[in-house]
């Protein structure tokens, strides 16, 4: 009797750490994917947190499109070459105008620019760029909306050393930074004119007073949106 109670014991114990192993084994696969996915959400790259203003005013001097401007109010500064613009709004028969800007293409041939009334070269694909302007006969080019620099053209009183500055895409917007772009394609009425082959507001010539552009601002690198506002045309 006592054989059979021992042989009954260890039939009884051998199911029981057989389940305990299984639970070890699960245990642990569960920590090593719990690690990898923790490891892989770690890698994913963070967006930057930050505070915008954005206006679209008609009354630019020359423009016969409103203006649109965006302040950086404060937060963390933003690499303009990782993020996109995207602008889209509807007319009253609800066709939806939608337009891009990202960073302009950078090439591996060097292409002649002017800087002021100076020759240059860069390795930016020209004809990337959406805006150019052409003063006495010489070519800056840009990609809008360009940062505004006090006392250096397109917004000061003189003129840029270096255009690259300028090129959304080629500069770090920070706190108190204010960025600019002219909505329409061309600038009338003189022999000097500024020409957007893709304005960042499609068709922005066509806007009036209370329409209402929808404006976002994406980071490439993690697709999270830093900015997203509905903004009325103001006169």
């Amino acid at each position: 009797m006592e054989r059979m109670r021992n042989t009954n014991q260890e039939n009884g114990v051998s199911p029981v750490v057989g389940v305990m192993l299984m639970l070890v084994v699960v245990i642990i696969i569960a920590a090593v994917v719990s690690a990898f996915a923790g490891g892989l959400a770690t890698q994913k790259e963070k967006a930057p947190q930050a505070s915008l203003e954005c206006h679209i005013m008609w009354g630019g001097m020359y423009s016969t499109g409103p203006v649109f401007s965006m302040k950086h109010t404060g937060g963390d500064p933003i690499n303009t070459r990782d993020v996109k613009l995207v602008t889209s709004w509807a007319n009253a028969t609800e066709v939806y105008h939608i337009q891009s800007t990202v960073a302009p293409v950078w090439g591996t041939t060097q292409q002649t620019y002017t800087t002021g009334r100076s020759p240059g070269t860069s390795n930016y694909t020209l004809s990337s760029l959406n805006t150019h302007y052409t003063y006495y006969g010489n070519t800056m080019y840009y990609n809008a909306p360009y940062l505004v620099i006090p006392g250096e053209y397109p917004t000061g009183t003189g003129f840029a050393n270096n255009d690259t500055v300028l090129w959304f895409g080629n500069y770090v917007f920070r706190a108190g930074d204010l960025i600019k772009a002219d909505t329409d394609n061309t600038v009338a009425g003189t022999a000097d004119g500024e020409n957007q082959a893709t304005p960042i507001i499609k068709d922005g010539n066509l806007l009036t007073r209370n329409d209402i552009v929808n404006v976002k601002l994406i980071d490439l690198k993690s697709g999270a949106t830093i900015f997203d506002k509905n903004v009325l045309v103001e006169v």
